[in-house]
């Protein structure tokens, strides 16, 4: 069996993050954020299958350190959430700005 190995360029690990799955969960946390896992899985679990949503939060947090574990208080008593890596705040919030802007451009 031949594998073929993903090359990686310049911009590699901003395509990762950029991903389906991975940007939905940090535009969730961006609008409130420490969000539990169990949050997450309630939320995106229409749109992805729950393994997917292990993986990314596995890739976000231990891979590429964009997310932050912490605990969280609950009704049962503490529990695993994630928080945004403060520097990458600001370029998720670039990165939408670039976004609005692209489309702008591309509607003329």
């Amino acid at each position: 069996m031949i594998t073929r190995e993903k090359e990686k360029d310049e911009i590699w690990v901003l395509r990762k993050i950029l991903s389906r799955p991975n940007y939905a969960v940090l535009k969730l946390l961006m609008k409130k954020s420490p969000r539990t896992t169990r949050e997450l899985y309630t939320l995106l679990g229409k749109k992805f299958t729950r393994k997917t949503l292990i993986i990314t939060l596995r890739d976000l947090s231990i891979d590429l350190n964009v997310l932050q574990p912490t605990h969280i208080r609950t009704e049962r008593g503490y529990g695993l959430g994630y928080n945004i890596n403060p520097k990458l705040k600001e370029i998720i919030k670039s990165v939408e700005k670039f976004e609005h802007t692209i489309e702008e451009l591309t509607k003329n």
